[in-house]
């Protein structure tokens, strides 16, 4: 009856005919698992990178960076999302981009010898890695806030996949000990753990100033931005429900405070989660406030900008390594706690500045002492374990080499 309703739904929504097509595709893909991993031969020379978003970003994407500019005579195919629009330039030339819901990338993953991902996509793709494969896990975060362990993630559809990507995962990736034991406490306790640091921070710490400027320039003209003007990015993560309350906030108040603190012209970004963005238009931002959502790469904006603000997102934990002004703002702790997901550690432990409301993010900003919070970052940084110091990318791409 749940198939059936299924299929009445695609009908509605694609047509008859296309329905058909649709149908006969999942069931070529269904079986082409079982059948595949036994006669499709592993090519050694194949790697296979896959991002929950499908875009060119995140850890894979510097390791592949490094993969090109070291000349490894390997095979690169990127698995892309169906509704992904590419772009020239979106991608190396040396990379070749496959739809990963196709009966093509599925052969791909099948012949691949290594498959490096960021999320649990091999598990979500429903394939089983071969003991000729290597599955390297990168994840997409770094030291972390929140737990996402199975004792506290309401999603069981998720911890399922979770659970199969953990089991068959050969190496997982860490920047430091605080997240290695994070990782053999939640899904990935049979990995090895290559403690190398995150491939995609290696910029925060070896960006130049030529290579900001041209950074800064690049995102400014793709957005429209005013060059010249500071910049201030705004990037809280989701909220199960949906609700976007929690992402209420004045802009033109929080530019004053800004100015008035670190002195100069203020623009903000914003920068919503996946799951958040496609709820938002850009009619809802105000003068000076620019949408950035859709850019692709985080951590190139965490180059430019001048400060940041979240709430529970841990691209601030990359973002300290810069040692640029970060502050937490959040206006439903002990709601978020309770719906959504517990942390790691009481926020108060974090270097930067904590505001339960607009009122505190705005003091916090006016008394912040610059040479007090690059203690703190050191001495997190070092309390936690952290080996991030720029060359993460080379250790993984070496270690890699290895095993081919």
């Amino acid at each position: 009856m749940r198939l059936l309703s299924k299929y009445i739904e695609k009908v509605t929504e694609y047509g008859v005919f296309a329905s058909i097509l649709i149908v006969i595709e999942k069931l070529i893909k269904i079986s082409f698992f079982p059948i595949g991993k036994y006669l499709c031969r592993v090519d050694q020379d194949k790697i296979v990178f896959l991002t929950f978003s499908g875009r060119y970003e995140c850890n894979p994407k510097w390791i592949c960076e490094k993969m090109i500019q070291k000349k490894m005579p390997v095979k690169y195919i990127w698995g892309i999302t169906r509704d992904l629009k590419i772009e020239t330039g979106d991608f190396p030339e040396q990379i070749q981009t496959v739809r990963r819901n196709t009966v093509k990338f599925l052969w791909h993953l099948s012949t691949a010898r290594i498959i490096i991902d960021n999320n649990i996509g091999v598990a979500s793709l429903g394939y089983r890695v071969k003991k000729s494969q290597c599955l390297i896990e990168t994840w997409h975060g770094s030291l972390g806030i929140k737990r996402f362990d199975a004792d506290v993630n309401k999603d069981q559809k998720w911890i399922r996949r979770a659970v199969r990507e953990g089991r068959m995962t050969s190496y997982i990736i860490s920047n430091s000990s605080f997240e290695s034991e994070i990782y053999k406490n939640s899904f990935w306790n049979p990995a090895e753990i290559w403690k190398f640091g995150h491939a995609r921070n290696d910029i925060l710490l070896n960006g130049d100033m030529v290579y900001c400027e041209n950074m800064n320039k690049k995102i400014c003209e793709k957005f429209n931005i005013p060059l010249g003007r500071k910049l201030c990015m705004y990037a809280p993560t989701f909220r199960d429900d949906k609700d976007l309350s929690p992402y209420t906030i004045n802009f033109a108040r929080l530019k004053v405070a800004l100015s008035d603190k670190f002195g100069g012209e203020w623009v903000i970004l914003v920068r919503f989660h996946l799951r958040v963005k496609e709820l938002l238009s850009d009619n809802e931002f105000p003068q000076d406030v620019y949408n950035v959502s859709e850019y692709h790469d985080i951590q190139e904006l965490l180059c430019i900008i001048d400060v940041g603000i979240t709430d529970y997102s841990s691209w601030i934990c990359e973002y300290m390594l810069t040692r640029k002004p970060g502050f937490l703002f959040a206006t439903d702790t002990e709601q978020y706690e309770v719906k959504d997901r517990e942390f790691l550690l009481p926020l108060t432990e974090l270097p930067f500045p904590f505001s339960a409301n607009e009122d505190e993010l705005i003091t916090n900003i006016s008394l912040f002492d610059e040479k007090e919070y690059v203690s703190r970052c050191d001495n997190f940084l070092k309390e936690k374990g952290s080996v991030d110091d720029g060359n993460a990318a080379e250790r993984i791409v070496n270690a890699i080499q290895k095993i081919i």
